[in-house]
C-alpha cells in the first residue's frame, strides 16, 4: 500500500492505478507479439502454396477470421485499458474532494481531541430488536457511557455529548461505540455502526482500490456515510 495524497499542498499525487495499467500493457504486448507472428504465418502460406494446388478455401477463411478476431481483441484491450484509466482518474479526483472533511464512516472506533467534545454516531439495525444498549468504552474497553438504543429496524442517529455517565467530561481520546441488540428469540443482530472522522489523505491498495485516511485508520470511499466541511469537534 502506498500513499497517493495526503493533506499537505505539497505533497505529489501518485499515479494511483500503475499496477493494472502495466498488466494491460504486458497482455497488449504478449498480444501483439502472437498478431505479428500470426502474420507472418499467413504471408508464407500465401507465398509458398503451389498455384496447382492451392490452400483449402475452408481452412485459409478460417484463418482470415482468426486474424479478425486476434486485430478486435487488440482494439478491445487498448479501449479497455484507456477506459480503466479514465476511472481511475475520476476516482481519485473524487478522493482527493474529501480531503479536509469531515465525514461519517463504518467502524466502531473514533478520536476526539478536546475533553468532553461531543461525537456524531449512528447505527443500523437489520431487523426490529426486542431489545438493545449503546455503549461508549475507552481505550481500556471500560464503558464511559451508554443508554438503550432504538429498536426499529433500519439506521438511527446517535448523539453523544461527550459525557459519562455521571455527567463530567471525558477526557480526549480513542472510544469504541459498541451497540448490542437481539430479536423476539434473543437472537443477537448484526449491528452496523458508524463513527466521525476526519479525512487527512489519500492512499491506494496493491489493487487500486482507494482508500482514505481517516483519523489512524484507512477505509474505503464507499464506507462513507456522510460527509460534511471541517469542525473543531473531534
Amino acid at each position: 500500500m502506498t500513499a497517493a495524497v495526503s493533506g499537505a499542498a505539497n505533497t505529489p499525487v501518485a499515479a494511483p492505478a500503475a499496477s493494472t495499467s502495466d498488466s494491460t500493457s504486458a497482455d497488449g504486448v504478449a498480444l501483439n507479439q502472437n498478431f505479428d507472428q500470426f502474420l507472418k504465418l499467413l504471408t508464407t502460406q500465401l507465398q509458398n502454396q503451389d498455384p496447382l494446388s492451392p490452400m483449402d478455401s475452408t481452412q485459409f477463411t478460417n484463418q482470415l477470421v482468426a486474424f479478425s478476431g486476434v486485430e478486435q481483441q487488440l482494439k478491445t484491450n487498448d479501449s479497455l485499458g484507456k477506459l480503466l484509466t479514465m476511472q481511475t482518474l475520476n476516482m481519485t479526483a473524487l478522493g482527493v474532494s474529501f480531503i479536509g472533511k469531515d465525514v461519517q464512516v463504518a467502524g466502531d472506533k473514533f478520536t476526539t481531541t478536546t475533553a468532553g467534545a461531543p461525537a456524531a454516531l449512528a447505527y443500523s439495525l437489520p431487523a426490529a430488536a426486542s431489545a438493545g444498549t449503546i455503549s461508549v468504552q475507552d481505550a481500556n474497553g471500560n464503558t464511559v457511557y451508554t443508554q438503550a438504543s432504538e429498536l426499529g429496524a433500519g439506521s438511527h442517529a446517535f448523539n453523544w455529548d461527550g459525557k459519562d455517565q455521571d455527567g463530567n467530561a471525558a477526557p480526549a481520546g480513542t472510544y469504541t461505540l459498541v451497540v448490542g441488540a437481539q430479536d423476539a428469540d434473543k437472537n443477537a443482530l448484526n449491528v452496523t455502526t458508524y463513527v466521525p472522522g476526519h479525512v487527512s489523505g489519500l492512499q491506494t491498495a496493491d489493487d487500486g482500490t482507494l482508500l482514505l485516511n481517516v483519523g489512524d485508520q484507512t477505509v474505503p470511499m464507499t464506507d462513507v456515510r456522510q460527509i460534511s466541511e471541517s469542525s473543531s469537534g473531534t
